[in-house]
């Protein structure tokens, strides 16, 4: 951009002036406006590039940076919590314990038996998993003691499909969420669930069995 701007005025310059003294004093004020312009043009790239980095607001944590290896790839992350790449514990590092995650169990609550049943009544795994999630009101603790819940399903082929709900919890120190996984299967064209299980997510730590959050 400076060097289209310098060859303009030095077009303009040729073309209206000759070689006579009063022409030259023209030619030598206009290229020492042009350094001054430079030399100023300079100066706001340096400052552009540097509000650019923003270096203040990333030493008092206003930004949350990930590398490109640490963003989860949610076609294939599918149980990825993303609440867990944006927060931070201040207790971990004091304590030296790390977040991380509970081995699946079976889920001890009770539904409906016809959702085990290929009854031909849900003709997607998404219509069976919302139907699942108001039978056992799994939206009950929304605002008291679950921050959020989100839902994603994977395909392990076009019979059978696992279905995600991860909550995201606000007032305990320890569990710091779960996720509930059901395994689903169709038959006829219509889906039904095979088997129903759970995991924690541990703020702190997880026991050395990985059965409990510490």
């Amino acid at each position: 951009m400076k060097r289209i701007f310098t060859l303009f005025l030095v077009g303009v310059l040729f073309s209206g002036c000759s070689n006579s003294e009063g022409h030259q004093k023209k030619i030598t004020k206009l290229e020492k406006e042009i350094a001054e312009i430079h030399a100023q043009l300079e100066e706001k790239e340096m400052e552009f590039e540097k509000v650019s980095h923003s270096p203040e607001e990333e030493e008092t944590g206003e930004f949350i940076q990930l590398s490109k290896d640490q963003i989860p790839r949610l076609w294939v992350d599918v149980d990825a919590q993303l609440w867990d790449y944006f927060t931070y514990d201040t207790r971990s590092e004091k304590t030296a314990l790390n977040k991380g995650v509970t081995n699946w169990r079976e889920w001890d609550g009770e539904y409906e038996q016809a959702f085990g049943n290929a009854n031909q009544t849900w003709d997607a795994p998404g219509v069976l998993m919302n139907a699942w999630m108001l039978d056992v009101e799994l939206s009950s603790g929304l605002g008291i003691d679950v921050w959020e819940i989100n839902t994603r399903i994977y395909f392990s082929d076009e019979d059978e499909a696992e279905g995600y709900f991860m909550s995201f919890v606000m007032r305990d120190d320890s569990v710091g969420g779960s996720d509930i996984k059901l395994t689903m299967l169709k038959e006829n064209n219509f889906w039904y669930v095979e088997k129903v299980e759970v995991r924690d997510r541990c703020s702190r730590g997880v026991s050395e069995d990985k059965d409990l959050c510490l």
